[in-house]
Formats: C-alpha cells, sequence, structure tokens
C-alpha cells in the first residue's frame, strides 16, 4: 500500500480528535449558544487568524439568539406537552455524503434574505425588532415552528462559521480526506475495467470521473495540484486504469480510517461473549446519573441477539462520567476514559441522550464518520455524513451491524474472559 501522506496518517491515529474542535455535525442550537458564550469569554487569535467580522454572520447570531429568547418566553406558558420545540429524534435526517452542507458568510448571508422574506410581518417584527419579547406566538403551532427552523438552521450555520473558522488552516489541511471521490467510485461501481479506454467512458461521466480520480489521489498523495495535473495526463495519454491502481489503496485506507477501530484505541477491560459484552464503569456519585448511561448505552449497543452490558463499580483506569457548563460533549482521546458531557443540558432532552449513546462510542474506540472542511475553491466549509444511518456518523443513525462487527473484530478475538467475569456467568 502506498505510504500515507502525513495529514492522514495523524487522522487515522487520533480520528476526530485531531481537529481543534470536536463538533459533531447536528449540534443544537443550545449547544451552539453555549459554545458561543465560551468562547466570548476567551478572545485568544490561533495561530494568527484574523478576528473578522461579518456583518451577516452577526445579524443571522443576532435573529436566532433572540428566536430562542422568544420561544422559552413562550414556553414559560405552557406545558411540557404543548411546549414548542424544534428539534426531536423524528426531525433528525442527518447529511448524506451526496447531499453536502456547505457554509460561509456569503451563503449565511444569501440564506437570511431568503429566510426574511418568508417570514410574515407579525413574527419577522418580533425577530428583527429590540423591544420587549411576546409571551405567545402570533401564528398556529405548527406554521411558527416550520418557519422558526428555517431561522434555527440559518443561525446554526453562523453560529458554526463563527466557531470553527479562527482555524481555518486546519480545515484546508482537511481537504486531504475529502472521501467523496472513493465514494462516487464505488457506489457506481467504476475500477480498472471500466477505466481501461478513456473512449469507451460515457461523456456524462467524464467529467465526474476526473474529479472523483482527483480526490482518490489526493487521499494518497495530499497534493492537490500534483493530482489535477496526472489526472489530465492519464487522461491525455489513456492511462485512468493506471492511475486508479496506483491510489486506490490509499484511497480506501483512508475510507477506513473513519470506521475501523485503531489498535491503540481498544480497550483492555471489555469482556466479550457471544451474546453479550461487559465494560466496567466508575459509579457516579449523583444517583440518577446511573439509570442515565444504563438505560441509553445498553439500549443502543444490542443487535441480533447481542447486548452490551455496564458494570457499575470503582475502577483506577475505567471510564466515568464528569459534567462541565458549556462544554462540547466529548471523549477525551478514542479508547479514552473520560466522557465529558454539558452541565446545562438536562439529561432528558433527546441531544443528550443521542451524544450519551454517541459519546460512548468512542470509549469503545469507534471513530466518528464524518467529514468537514475548507474548499478554497469554493471558499466555504463543506461538511457531510458517510452514513447518515450510522450512530458514529449521525445524530439520525443508531447501532448497526457495522459497529457490531467492528467491536467484534476488536474485541472478541483478543480478550479471554476470566472464570467469574464472564458476561455469559
Amino acid at each position: 500500500m502506498n505510504k500515507l501522506p502525513l495529514l492522514l496518517t495523524l487522522a487515522i491515529s487520533t480520528s476526530s480528535f485531531a481537529g481543534p474542535l470536536h463538533l459533531d455535525l447536528e449540534m443544537s442550537s443550545e449547544e451552539y449558544r453555549a459554545l458561543l458564550s465560551k468562547q466570548r469569554q476567551d478572545r485568544a487569535v490561533r495561530k494568527g487568524m484574523p478576528a473578522v467580522e461579518h456583518p451577516g454572520i452577526t445579524e443571522a447570531i443576532r435573529l436566532g439568539e433572540r428566536l430562542s429568547r422568544w420561544i422559552a418566553k413562550v414556553n414559560e406558558g405552557r406545558s411540557a406537552e404543548t411546549a414548542i420545540r424544534l428539534t426531536s429524534a423524528s426531525t433528525r435526517r442527518g447529511i448524506p455524503i451526496d447531499k453536502p452542507n456547505m457554509y460561509s458568510p456569503d451563503i449565511i448571508r444569501a440564506d437570511l434574505r431568503v429566510v426574511l422574506s418568508e417570514l410574515p410581518t407579525e413574527m419577522k417584527d418580533v425577530l428583527v425588532g429590540s423591544g420587549e419579547l411576546p409571551a405567545t406566538i402570533p401564528l398556529e403551532d405548527a406554521t411558527f415552528i416550520t418557519l422558526a427552523r428555517k431561522v434555527d438552521k440559518n443561525y446554526q450555520s453562523a453560529a458554526r462559521y463563527k466557531s470553527v473558522d479562527q482555524y481555518r488552516y486546519w480545515y484546508i489541511e482537511a481537504a486531504a480526506r475529502d472521501v467523496r471521490g472513493y465514494h462516487y467510485l464505488t457506489t457506481q461501481k467504476i475500477g480498472a475495467e471500466e477505466l481501461k479506454d478513456v473512449a469507451q467512458i460515457p461523456e456524462a461521466k467524464v467529467k465526474p470521473i476526473r474529479d472523483a480520480l482527483t480526490l482518490v489521489c489526493l487521499n494518497d498523495l495530499g497534493d492537490l495540484p500534483k493530482c489535477k495535473t496526472a489526472v489530465e495526463s492519464a487522461f491525455a495519454n489513456n492511462t485512468v486504469a493506471d492511475l486508479y491502481t496506483q491510489h486506490m489503496a490509499g484511497a480506501t485506507a483512508n475510507w477506513m480510517s473513519f470506521f475501523d477501530i485503531p489498535t491503540e484505541a481498544r480497550r483492555k477491560d471489555v469482556l466479550w461473549g457471544t451474546t453479550a459484552a461487559t465494560v466496567p464503569f466508575n459509579t457516579p456519585e449523583i444517583p440518577k446519573f446511573v439509570p442515565y448511561l444504563k438505560d441509553n448505552i445498553e439500549d443502543e449497543f444490542r443487535w441480533n441477539g447481542w447486548g452490551l452490558k455496564l458494570v457499575f463499580g470503582t475502577y483506577a483506569d475505567g471510564p466515568l462520567l464528569k459534567f462541565e457548563p458549556g462544554v462540547v460533549p466529548h471523549v477525551n482521546a478514542l479508547g479514552g476514559n473520560e466522557i465529558v458531557m454539558d452541565a446545562n443540558q438536562p439529561i432528558e432532552e433527546y441531544e443528550s441522550q443521542w451524544t450519551i449513546r454517541h459519546e460512548f462510542g468512542h470509549v469503545l474506540g469507534l471513530p466518528d464518520c464524518y467529514h468537514e472542511f475548507y474548499d478554497t475553491t469554493a471558499e466555504a466549509y463543506v461538511n457531510y455524513q458517510l452514513d447518515v444511518t450510522d450512530l458514529m456518523c449521525s445524530r439520525a443513525g443508531n447501532m448497526n451491524e457495522r459497529i457490531f462487527l467492528e467491536l467484534e473484530e476488536a474485541y472478541a478475538p483478543s480478550l479471554t474472559p476470566v472464570a467469574g467475569t464472564n458476561p455469559q456467568e
């Protein structure tokens, strides 16, 4: 296999934790508000990136925060059953790899104009104004929620831009891991045989194949100008199949790095059985967090008669749960022991329940299978999820056979249960 570029090697060894921020792609507005609040307290500019204020970003954030305060005030006079809510498990759709999300100051500003043009006057006047917020809404709930979600989505894009743009240098480098070329070629079943004669490639597929091969080469070499030249030469000299063969192994390794549990992230305390596996967990000091962990994690990590069981106790080197106000939820490393959650987010909320399931996947060594980078040509950030049905890719995803097989490969062959600790005893 060809030697992987340095960026990819680092990314494989640390997965999503190689980046400056651990932000999943479907954060809630509450999570973005906590993040922006925390960043306001620390204005340090990293790596010399200028702190630029964009009017469109500022306005989108202002309107989103005003919307949030309005909804909170309305909900003060409502029951839990009738409260206005913009998110739920049923609203999650994910960000498919073939329909990536793009955002930049220009895109966000243009989207904001469209959103404002769709709002009825009575709703728009409240949001763009600065007076006291009303305790009621001027529309039917369903209509209000539909429009509010558009405002909220624009806010989230603006908040994300403000959060990540100080690290643009890293996101530019992360473009080398863009897997869309590999995904296109494999899903379209295009291999060396289909590429052996340039003249036989359908005209409609020439550009998509050129673009895909450029990304496949980039995954392997990490040098975009060199890859563009190599693809042009391959098409001119009818050596496209050779170029595909040369770089596909590196692109495959790049793709698999979003799914494979690295050797160094495999835990030593997982006891695997044919119908169950046990993982020790330090008992939280507050009793209500025991069922929170047990119910969510054991409910999620099940597959075809197999299930994961938490064994609570006191362990010098076992996982533990911590809460910090305003923190972006994370684990300290792949296969790490510290799950850090936002103390300001109620554990009863869907977002918290999904997050603890996802973060526990990192405790088991599973990496994130979503990607984000800065496209210097489009001058915009791009992100997508490799599989919107997968727990480690998307908030719309769940435990699946892929995750089970990955866990089985990582833990079943190498560990022999000790008498009395076998999860099936």
